[in-house]
């Protein structure tokens, strides 16, 4: 029922009612009994219809609270669904965010041990290369020690030769001497 029905039948129960009121007056004036009963009688029924509108209207009223209140719980609820949303969104964000930070420290990791790893092989290499270097200078060294040893010994092996030849001259030239000397043929 609209506002404007409401006020009609407003309106109409407080006729009814000073007409019942009327009737009952002047039935009571005038001792017609059934005017009085019919007068009381509508004015009951005004009464009634006044009381039926009373809570009419205060159902009305309750219903249309109760749809506030169904709207306001239902922004409510839309608001708080929002926060959690957004709290779930920032939730993930952050989870998003570790994962990525812990994938990077990762890569960050490896490309440290990838670095630790090349420079010691580097400095294996490098020591490698030095000892490499003075095995072969060992080598050389040992070789050019050898040679100049066998160059000591050609040395002492021509000058003891050439001490034999000369003593075989000396013990010739004596022997052809001594041959001389005993006029042997």
């Amino acid at each position: 029922m609209t506002e404007h029905e409401k006020a009609d039948q407003a309106r109409k129960g407080l006729i009814d009612s000073v007409k019942g009121k009327a009737k009952e007056l002047a039935g009571a004036v005038t001792g017609n009994d059934s005017l009085t009963a019919e007068g009381q009688l509508e004015q009951t029924q005004a009464n009634e219809r006044k009381h039926a509108n009373a809570v009419e209207a205060v159902a009305d009223a309750e219903a249309e609270q109760a749809r506030a209140q169904a709207a306001e719980a239902q922004q409510q609820g839309a608001q708080e669904r929002r926060a959690v949303n957004a709290e779930a969104a920032a939730a993930e964000n952050a989870v998003q965010a570790q994962q990525n930070e812990q994938k990077r420290a990762a890569e960050r990791a490896a490309a440290m041990r990838a670095a630790e790893e090349r420079a010691q092989a580097d400095l294996d290499a490098q020591r490698a290369v030095e000892h490499a270097k003075a095995d072969e200078q060992a080598q050389v060294a040992a070789a050019a020690r050898e040679a100049a040893d066998a160059v000591d010994e050609q040395e002492t092996v021509e000058h003891i030769t050439s001490n034999a030849h000369r003593e075989a001259d000396r013990i010739r030239a004596r022997a052809a001497h001594l041959t001389n000397e005993a006029d042997l043929p």
